[in-house]
């Protein structure tokens, strides 16, 4: 009798937070009025685990918290070592929302890093080649002044765009 108190009482006090009566949960999870009163009020001996994860989805609750209310304890062992058994739904969605958001980021640093990368190794090569010529003492009009120069504004860009690290505080929280 005690798990369906629990049961009554978590989906109960989810309702109550999001300002659902039972006929509006029961409408948005795609059930009967009557077959969730029964669920809320433990006439459903082993609730459908379907059922469960839209209303844990529904009421931002833990669909660990709810299946283990529901009698299925044997289930939430899998997820005991998980850091994420005791995320409601939404709490999920915004971890792998923020997670992809990350990773197009850090992405987007490393290309960016890339094609600075590019233009340098075009800029020393430019460098080589003109230094070559003038080291065969070709007519060319570039002088060492100017190779120290291009070299000098290489360094400046490997210092400030390539060695720089990514801000790594834009990690969100959870991972």
């Amino acid at each position: 009798m005690d798990k369906e108190v629990n049961l009554k009482t978590l989906i109960e006090g989810g309702r109550e937070i999001k300002n659902f009566s039972q006929r509006e949960l029961a409408r948005r999870i795609g059930l009967s009025n009557t077959s969730l009163n029964d669920l809320e009020n433990g006439k459903v001996q082993k609730p459908d685990v379907e059922i469960l994860r839209k209303i844990a989805e529904e009421l931002d609750l833990s669909l660990d918290q709810l299946l283990k209310a529901a009698g299925y304890g044997e289930i939430t062992n899998w997820f005991s070592n998980d850091e994420f058994h005791n995320k409601s739904s939404r709490d999920l969605k915004n971890i792998i929302k923020e997670a992809r958001a990350f990773k197009y980021d850090i992405l987007d640093f490393d290309s960016n890093k890339r094609k600075e990368a590019v233009k340098v190794i075009k800029e020393l090569d430019r460098v080589m080649y003109n230094l070559k010529l003038l080291n065969e003492n070709r007519d060319v009009d570039y002088n060492l002044n100017q190779a120290i120069e291009d070299i000098n504004k290489t360094i400046e860009v490997l210092d400030k765009v390539i060695a720089k690290k990514y801000d790594y505080s834009k990690l969100p929280y959870d991972l």
